[in-house]
């Protein structure tokens, strides 16, 4: 019993050091997730009530840091009652932020990208009906005061022309 005890602790341990050394965690100074790429999504963190651009109502969206700072966490409801969640992580190897955004309504969003001239863009391809394939792309910017403003768009051109899906004005919630 004492040898297999010894064996499980031998076993875990050395698993724990080559998780560490796959991450690059050894070379690391502090937590795994706090560099400075992990902190340039930080703006989008709150609790927010979203509106359109003309002031209607649009939904409510809640940001939060997951898993020791290193993904976030949305989740959003929109007026209509739908709900939407996503999960955004940096990549440290890739310098890149990655989300994966999954609504109720069956619609499964993967992008990637980065901060580029104060706003966070990512993008990627989805595919649509009889083999068509759009690419989206989506903004944060903060804008005046303690407000953000994401643009949803999306071509069928490979980017040349862009459509406006969304856009959204975040104002953190009071109290």
């Amino acid at each position: 019993m004492r040898a297999l005890v010894l064996l499980t602790v031998l076993v875990s341990f050395t698993a724990s050091a080559q998780k560490k050394k796959a991450l690059g965690a050894t070379s690391l100074k502090g937590p795994p997730c706090s560099t400075a790429g992990h902190r340039q999504f930080d703006f989008w963190v709150g609790d927010w009530e979203v509106q359109t651009p003309k002031g209607t109502a649009a939904g409510e969206n809640k940001v939060e840091k997951i898993l020791d700072g290193c993904a976030l966490r949305e989740s959003w409801t929109a007026t209509d009652g739908s709900h939407g969640a996503s999960l955004s992580s940096y990549d440290v190897g890739a310098s890149r932020w990655t989300q994966t955004f999954v609504d109720d309504l069956g619609m499964v969003l993967v992008l990637d990208g980065e901060l580029r001239d104060g706003k966070m863009v990512l993008s990627g391809r989805r595919s649509g009906a009889r083999g068509s394939s759009f690419l989206n792309r989506i903004t944060w910017q903060k804008i005046d005061g303690d407000r953000i403003r994401q643009r949803w768009e999306q071509s069928s051109d490979d980017g040349r022309n862009w459509t406006l899906l969304f856009e959204g004005i975040y104002s953190r919630k009071k109290g």
